[in-house]
């Protein structure tokens, strides 16, 4: 694992009590045929202005737009430069991560619906 996304132990605890739910959200990707690199970040649940935001861009400038400025609301300031840094790196970071957290925010794509 890279030495920037160690997770510091009681480091949640210290989330948890600063931001109140804190949800962590990661990936791994290959680096190449031997090694992978792991993302981790925490976010605070977002506000009701954050998600206008999100669907008013992902209509208007596209998902990974739309996705970025979603991420960067809700991520807690100790992962911020982190994933600034990496989402410049690594286009598709915000993409797999961010819908990663809608998801557990509850937009999900899978929703049922039955005539009764």
């Amino acid at each position: 694992m890279d030495e920037k996304n160690v997770i510091v132990p009681n480091g949640e605890d210290v989330l948890k009590a600063k931001y109140g739910k804190v949800y962590r959200v990661g990936m791994t990707i290959p680096d190449d045929d031997e090694s992978e690199r792991e993302f981790t970040y925490h976010f605070k649940r977002p506000s009701v202005a954050s998600y206008d935001r999100y669907i008013a861009s992902a209509a208007k400038a596209g998902m990974v737009k739309a996705s970025r400025t979603f991420m960067l609301d809700a991520v807690v300031e100790e992962d911020r430069e982190r994933l600034i840094a990496d989402m410049e790196e690594y286009p598709d970071v915000s993409l797999t991560i961010g819908d990663k957290l809608t998801e557990l925010l509850g937009l999900t794509k899978t929703v049922n619906l039955k005539r009764l």
